[in-house]
């Protein structure tokens, strides 16, 4: 998901691109067919002979010099399974391998061609791809001048190399405690317990490790304990959720049944007992409205005009500067994106408070959580979205926000520990930082490639793809994840 921006940058930078991904297809395909042939498959048959496919190919990439635990990384993405939609298009080996196959093999050897751009190491692979058929000498001379325009710029050399490792610095972050991370889920206590896990839960799916990982004991506990998690906490914020989200959450999340009416009946108690206790709930306790509605939404209880009304309503005196300026900057976009996912569209000088107010905290040295406070990911991450929200993504270009991101992730990865006395905001940062670059990899307009460019590579690369009048994806084989404008959702 980080790298989506790095094979658009290559992409619109290599003409030749094209013979390259021919010849991977070219490649694969004959492999797939000499060894499972082209005849229809049944459909019961499906799962299974996609699994045999995928066990064939893990052996090949290994026979052409890929680390095995690498390649089997890549081969736990979701993306491999088989959904009802796609089940009536599926008739043969062929069909599984175009539809569910092809798009992760073409980023496997994408991720090489990157890494071969700052790491030398990667040179007799590259030379196998290249005895294999693989590189066309059109492709090889345009990847030799794009590593030798960024040895001659070597800031920008660190720069993608730092960019590169943070994927494989956090996946083996997460390898290497893993048993330690599955010995959280026996916390006894469920606030410390459910809050940890999901945050944790949340990275791990990030990378698409949660198949890896033995989540039997939450699940357990969830199912067996709904009395105990189902309960309402004060001081919620965005790192430290509300223990009955996290709990639907993760129960949503890993295949847990729960008495879904139960659930329901809490959230409407819920939501009497804020209408009872706050005179404008959406502002006062805006993190805990925020995880009742994403809460309401998991459940499927939908909520009707006047309880949404109630959640929403509040006196011109909270929209004043005076007020705001005392609100974290993820709050009030928060208080945005809710007023969006609520369809509300009559509040057009709060909303313009609100964004006057957010524009106060964008900085130079990076986006602050206040006017005058800390730099924080979680506030860099909030204030992206919403200028992605609203298509304002333009006013963000001459800001410097990728240097800082990718310096946090490396700065809480050093820190970070996982035992009961975890530090929320480590995890909590992480998580938002990784938030960011899947903004900035995943909206696929020209002003965030450029942006990711400018970061990365050299001016020519920048100039190149600056002068490209409009970006098509068509010719790009690798997949293209989106985000929701609303949600913030990744859209698969």
């Amino acid at each position: 998901m980080i790298f989506q921006g790095l094979f658009n940058i290559l992409d619109l930078y290599c003409n030749d691109i094209d013979l390259f991904y021919n010849n991977i297809d070219h490649y694969f395909r004959d492999k797939i067919i000499e060894s499972f042939g082209t005849s229809p498959i049944e459909k019961e048959d499906m799962v299974e002979i996609l699994d045999e496919i995928t066990l064939f190919l893990i052996k090949v990439f290994v026979e052409l010099g890929f680390e095995l635990n690498e390649v089997e990384t890549e081969f736990l993405d979701p993306f491999l399974e088989i959904q009802e939609d796609e089940i009536k298009a599926i008739n043969s080996p062929v069909d599984l391998y175009e539809r569910k196959i092809a798009p992760i093999l073409y980023e496997i050897f994408l991720e090489k061609i990157v890494d071969y751009l700052v790491d030398p190491e990667v040179a007799p692979l590259m030379l196998k791809f290249k005895d294999e058929g693989f590189l066309p000498i059109e492709f090889i001379m345009e990847l030799r001048n794009l590593k030798n325009l960024l040895e001659n710029v070597r800031e920008k050399q660190e720069n993608l190399r730092k960019y590169i490792q943070v994927q494989k610095y956090i996946i083996n972050k997460f390898w290497e405690n893993k048993k330690r991370i599955e010995s959280l889920e026996d916390i006894e206590e469920p606030e410390i317990k459910l809050q940890i896990i999901y945050l944790i839960y949340r990275i791990i799916h990030f990378f698409h490790l949660q198949i890896a990982f033995d989540f039997s004991h939450i699940k357990s506990y969830l199912k067996e304990n709904l009395d105990e998690w189902l309960i309402d906490v004060p001081l919620v914020s965005l790192k430290n959720p509300d223990i009955y989200f996290c709990g639907i959450y993760l129960a949503e999340h890993l295949g847990v049944e729960l008495d879904i009416e139960k659930i329901r009946d809490f959230l409407l108690d819920l939501y009497d007992h804020a209408r009872d206790r706050y005179v404008a709930p959406l502002i006062e306790a805006t993190d805990g409205v925020y995880y009742f509605t994403k809460s309401t939404d998991m459940m499927k209880l939908w909520l009707n005009s006047e309880q949404i009304n109630g959640l929403i309503q509040a006196d011109p005196v909270y929209f004043e500067p005076n007020y705001l300026k005392n609100l974290e900057t993820s709050q009030l976009v928060v208080i945005l994106k809710l007023y969006r996912q609520l369809g509300i569209k009559k509040m057009e000088s709060e909303v313009e408070a609100i964004k006057e107010e957010i524009e106060k905290r964008i900085a130079s040295e990076g986006i602050k959580q206040f006017r005058d406070g800390f730099v924080s990911s979680e506030a860099t991450y909030y204030v992206l979205f919403s200028h992605y929200m609203n298509n304002t993504l333009e006013k963000l270009k001459d800001y410097d926000i990728l240097d800082n991101v990718v310096s946090r992730i490396y700065r809480n990865l050093e820190f970070l520990d996982f035992s009961i006395d975890t530090n929320f905001d480590l995890i909590s940062e992480l998580f938002y930082s990784l938030e960011s670059l899947k903004l900035f990899n995943c909206i696929e307009t020209k002003e965030m490639i450029i942006h990711l460019a400018k970061f990365l590579f050299p001016k020519e690369v920048v100039e190149k793809i600056s002068a490209i009048k409009e970006i098509r994806k068509s010719k790009a084989k690798f997949r293209h994840l989106k985000v929701n404008r609303v949600t913030g959702e990744t859209i698969y």
